[in-house]
């Protein structure tokens, strides 16, 4: 069946008019079927009332993209993990390459795009990249939030003239975590504005079938992988939508395939090549490959109750899809474009819940809640589904307030962390959205930076608990001329503290190839802080050889160190260091490459006297 943009009225079921009896008076008339070739628009020139509803039209886009603009702008702030992409950044625009420590290869950030396009913006804006990281996140969350909404005006108007109403947008509106997230320095804003061009491009590719371009859209969907590497699957479902809708030829398919795929093989050759392994490291500090069902199933609990978020879900779902059901009926293109993103939100949810969510509450969950409201971000103006929407309105306003405590505080602390209420806690500020508010929190950590800077000679900083002054460690030749090692808890922030020449061994494994490797440490920690780096493997990799004991260290004893050390410099884990610290040539390369399988499975036991048995 072709279907193009021209308006026809579509043949309604008894329950389409119950459902939208004052939208459809004025289409009885000249109902056609479905597949009757479309007549072209009149050239009559529409009448004050085609005026006002546009305008009415234009603001159901309007207004609540303004909304998430001005809460997002209101809440914004730049959290720790957004600051571990700047040193990164900083280390490609010094020349040192896409690596947080000069002289080792690691890829400390889980989204490509979001780091190259914080090197463009940093190389031609002048002043803190964290703030134009923040600037620009919520600039492209708007964006999304905007693409989203015109994709579903654009849906809905097909073929007929009518009023819309802000709808499934309103409970992004009315969620403050929704808010908090637009800026972060994180990749939510450019997951939110790829989430939202892959809408439009499908709804374009429904409305226009025959137009030029759809490879283009192929290649938009597989930009998902880049965007995040969870995207995708979503980045997949939308290519299988696609197809639905143009059912192109095998060779055309093989065509879009190949446009989908291009750009990021040929990324995942250079990862592998360049990193030696198939997934940044954060993939394997958290494990993403394992089954934590339970976890992820209070994840989910964790960002629905304290909002009652339950509540609007309920009443949309049942309503859109008494909508919807009768205009999807007999038009399996219509159906296509509906159910593709509801079906990846699915997808996308079920791998969240699979592998325990995040430790940062509702944040894995943002993408998927935003697919799966997307059909329904706006309803036509009819009595019953206007009142959804008032509904939902109502509730963003009573349930999501700031009245609300639950709305700004976590169901299970021991679950999650309320990133926004800490960082305000840390920083003393509502808006720490440039990096120097996060380097003026740690005092400490400066100081003790200073302090291995200013020794005559290399050293490990080691940080007194009790708050006394630094330890200072003979440091290991291995990282070259680096003044100090650094062991940071908080990676943005130590980041941006020390030197780029200068060394930081970050304690949780998100940027430490041993620490990520490690089997995680027991206990039910948060995901991403199950590996923290035991003191034996620490003071192995960075001391000194000739220090054999550290009476201030009385835990770690010579036999345990000196058990680590051999292991480090043994078979596959010595293979394992070789391949992000050798200079990259192009034999270093191939072999990353060809091995980059085996090492991405490698883990490390814990205890350094059965990591020696394993390796030596």
């Amino acid at each position: 069946m072709t279907v193009s943009s021209s308006p026809a009225a579509r043949p309604e079921e008894a329950v389409d008019a119950l459902a939208n009896a004052d939208a459809e008076v004025s289409h009885k008339a000249t109902e056609a079927p479905p597949d009757a070739p479309r007549e072209a628009p009149s050239s009559a020139a529409p009448d004050p009332g085609d005026r006002v509803t546009r305008i009415w039209n234009a603001a159901a886009v309007a207004l609540p993209t303004l909304a998430v603009a001005a809460l997002g702008w209101r809440d914004r702030a730049l959290t720790d993990d957004g600051t571990i992409f700047l040193r990164t950044v900083r280390q490609i625009l010094a020349g040192n390459g896409p690596v947080v420590n000069t002289g080792e290869r690691v890829e400390a950030n889980t989204s490509t795009l979001w780091q190259w396009l914080l090197v463009l913006i940093g190389a031609v804006t002048p002043g803190d990249i964290g703030f134009a990281a923040v600037v620009t996140g919520l600039l492209l969350t708007t964006a999304g939030v905007a693409l989203g909404l015109d994709a579903t005006r654009r849906l809905l108007l097909h073929g007929r003239a009518r009023r819309v109403v802000p709808a499934g947008v309103l409970v992004l509106v009315g969620l403050p975590v929704y808010w908090e997230f637009a800026t972060a320095g994180l990749d939510t804003g450019l997951g939110t504005c790829w989430l939202g061009g892959s809408w439009w491009l499908l709804v374009r590719s429904y409305l226009r079938p025959g137009a030029r371009g759809q490879a283009w859209h192929a290649v938009w969907f597989g930009l998902g992988f880049l965007v995040r590497p969870d995207f995708a699957v979503i980045g997949a479902v939308f290519l299988v939508g696609l197809w639905l809708l143009l059912r192109p030829s095998p060779r055309r398919t093989a065509g879009y395939a190949a446009a989908a795929a291009a750009l990021p093989l040929a990324y995942e050759i250079f990862r592998a090549g360049y990193y030696g392994l198939l997934v940044p490291l954060p993939a394997l500090t958290k494990e993403a490959g394992e089954d934590n069902t339970d976890r992820g199933q209070r994840y989910v609990w964790d960002l629905v109750d304290p909002v009652a978020l339950y509540v609007p879900a309920a009443l949309f779902a049942v309503q859109l899809v008494a909508w919807a059901v009768p205009r999807v009926r007999g038009d399996r293109r219509r159906l296509a474009v509906v159910v593709t993103p509801v079906a990846a939100a699915l997808v996308s949810a079920a791998y969240v819940i699979r592998v325990g969510g995040d430790y940062m509450q509702g944040r894995m969950l943002l993408p998927a809640l935003f697919l799966v409201l997307l059909p329904g971000f706006l309803l036509p103006a009819t009595p019953r589904l206007g009142a959804v929407a008032a509904a939902t309105a109502v509730w963003a306003v009573a349930v999501a307030g700031p009245w609300n405590d639950g709305a700004h505080q976590v169901a299970n602390p021991d679950l999650t962390a309320r990133v926004r209420i800490s960082d305000i806690e840390i920083t003393g500020s509502r808006n720490a959205d440039r990096t120097s508010r996060w380097t003026i929190a740690f005092p400490g950590l400066k100081a003790a930076v200073d302090a291995g800077l200013a020794a005559d000679r290399p050293v490990l900083v080691r940080l007194d608990p009790a708050g006394g002054p630094p330890l200072l460690l003979p440091l290991a030749p291995v990282h070259g001329s680096s003044r100090i090692s650094f062991p940071g808890g908080y990676l943005g922030v130590s980041g941006a503290l020390v030197p780029l020449d200068d060394y930081i061994i970050e304690f949780w494994g998100l940027a430490n190839t041993v620490g990520a490797h490690m089997e995680p440490a027991p206990g039910n920690l948060w995901p991403g802080h199950r590996k923290p780096l035991d003191e034996v493997w620490l003071l192995a990799l960075e001391l000194d050889p000739s220090v054999t004991y550290v009476p201030e260290m009385p835990g770690v004893t010579a036999e345990a160190l000196a058990a680590a050390r051999r292991a480090l410099a043994c078979g596959d884990l010595k293979e394992l260091l070789e391949s992000v610290r050798e200079p990259m040539s192009l034999s270093r390369f191939v072999g990353n490459l060809t091995g980059a399988y085996d090492r991405t499975k490698f883990r490390i036991p814990r205890d350094p006297f059965a990591a020696e048995r394993k390796f030596c």
